[in-house]
């Protein structure tokens, strides 16, 4: 009897470890199929990126020595040379409490800056 519960219990034990591994599994495909995509994604922004300065290099002459420039320029107007553009926090108009740029509104009082691209 003791023998049958110990054996009964190791079975659930199992049964719970195979579970995890699957719902792992699962996981990671869906991780892997988000990274592809977004590496899709990238590898198409930087081809239209390539295909628009070449478009301006060709009708204005600008040089890539101009471009690496202009990049370090916007890169930092926040202040930061990190290879990231990341709008400063502003006051919400309607309560004046500090709204954060990732959010685009103001976790305080609900305002919505629609005026946001992002």
């Amino acid at each position: 009897m003791l023998w049958d519960l110990y054996q009964s219990y190791r079975i659930s034990q199992l049964d719970d470890r195979v579970s995890a591994a699957e719902t792992a599994k699962t996981q990671d495909g869906v991780a892997r199929d988000v990274a592809f995509r977004l590496e899709d994604k990238v590898d198409r922004l930087a081809l239209i990126c390539r295909a628009m300065f070449e478009l301006v290099q060709e009708t204005n002459g600008i040089t890539e020595e101009q471009l690496r420039k202009k990049i370090v320029e916007v890169d930092l107007r926040d202040g930061q040379a990190d290879g990231h553009m990341t709008p400063p926090a502003q006051k919400c108009p309607k309560c004046q409490a500090m709204m954060s740029p990732q959010f685009g509104r103001c976790l305080f009082c609900g305002y919505k800056d629609e005026s946001r691209a992002f």
